[in-house]
């Protein structure tokens, strides 16, 4: 059976879509390729990747649609597995047209998520996600399933089309076998992910010159894409509150280089502020802190709060409060003891319930399901 998945939003090599999802549908022996933006087509693991242009900006997204469509159709496949939003006109036309089976991969809260983007003129803002809400809503009675990322969206998605499965977005097992030793010296205090506004990236810039007042030798990574568009107008140069703070921008990694930069860390940062998408959403960034053993100072609301306090692998602090996130980190270094405590609670807890082998077989049982139907 052939597996096409699409995506225009996302690298191939998205840690989701091609190191969980198509690496577990591939070791069930699918064939799997994935079409996608990309500079070259290639094999690798016995995944195909169909690139496509590269987008330039968000408008070509849109204008690539056709491309997309059209080289997802010459692959013939059994069934095809799109992630993104825009790829909803794409999904409807294979399946309504093409009588193909088709999945649509949920990550996140889209038209919640349109609320906070600082690209889109605010009076907009409202009636652009109610209309991606609506639409995205309608469109999902027309796709052969549904994967969601926890509970709640789910149900959300339920009342339109009662084919679907959980997929947690939990960290590989096989790439954190051991916790981490003991915390390294000068102490890293590490961001890992995209990070913008709403993420916390002006309460770490001003936390961690705070943090610097007591414990000088301190450091602090920042390891993902970053945008600074959205920050307030003291943030106008980045380049002092860089240097206070001694923060480095280290810029996206491959995912392979991840395991590592969290093993060289001692603390984990969550500070993220409590807008409806993240009040929602589980942060994969803090169970894979969990993973690497990890101390993490969180946010208080949301999952965050549930599996920090659930398992004691950390301290909470008040939403968009740098003081309370300084104080969380000076309280980690001070107490090397404690905090070793808290990233072995973690890592047991991550090995115990957190896992992407335990969701993967969840994966696989839609696929059979769905492709069955078909047969009949």
């Amino acid at each position: 059976m052939k597996v096409c998945i699409l995506t225009t939003a996302h690298s191939p090599f998205d840690e989701r879509i091609f190191h969980k999802e198509a690496r577990s549908l591939a070791e069930a022996g699918y064939e799997v390729v994935i079409v996608a933006p990309y500079t070259t087509s290639l094999v690798k693991e016995g995944i195909r990747i169909q690139a496509v242009p590269p987008l330039s900006s968000r408008s070509d997204r849109i204008w690539r649609l056709r491309s997309l469509y059209q080289t997802a159709l010459r692959e013939k496949a059994d069934i095809y597995h799109f992630h993104d939003p825009d790829l909803i006109p794409v999904g409807l036309r294979l399946s309504r047209k093409h009588r193909k089976p088709v999945i649509y991969d949920v990550h996140e809260y889209y038209g919640d998520s349109l609320l906070t983007r600082y690209w889109l003129p605010k009076p907009m803002r409202k009636f652009v996600a109610k209309t991606v809400d609506r639409v995205e809503k309608r469109a999902a009675r027309s796709f052969a399933g549904i994967i969601t990322v926890n509970n709640h969206m789910a149900e959300l998605f339920k009342r339109e089309n009662p084919e679907g499965e959980i997929l947690h977005n939990y960290p590989l097992q096989r790439q954190f076998q051991f916790p981490r030793p003991e915390g390294s010296k000068p102490p890293v205090i590490l961001y890992l992910g995209g990070i913008n506004r709403e993420r916390g990236l002006e309460i770490i810039l001003r936390a961690m010159p705070l943090v610097r007042e007591k414990h000088p030798e301190a450091v602090c990574e920042l390891v993902g894409p970053a945008e600074t568009e959205d920050l307030g107008p003291d943030f106008s140069d980045l380049t002092p509150w860089l240097e206070r703070g001694n923060v480095h921008l280290r810029g996206k990694v491959p995912y392979e280089q991840v395991p590592g930069i969290l093993a060289q860390s001692s603390i984990a940062l969550v500070p993220l502020l409590p807008t409806l998408n993240y009040r929602k959403a589980i942060p994969v960034k803090l169970l894979e802190y969990m993973a690497a053993g990890l101390p993490v100072a969180g946010s208080r609301f949301g999952y965050i709060e549930e599996i920090i306090e659930q398992n004691q692998c950390g301290l909470l602090c008040k939403p968009g409060d740098p003081e309370s996130l300084a104080q969380a980190i000076c309280t980690f270094i001070d107490n090397p003891a404690e905090s070793l405590t808290y990233g072995q609670n973690g890592w047991d807890a991550f090995q115990r319930e957190y896992t992407w082998e335990k969701e993967q077989s969840k994966l696989l049982r839609l696929y059979k399901r769905i492709l069955s139907a078909r047969k009949l």
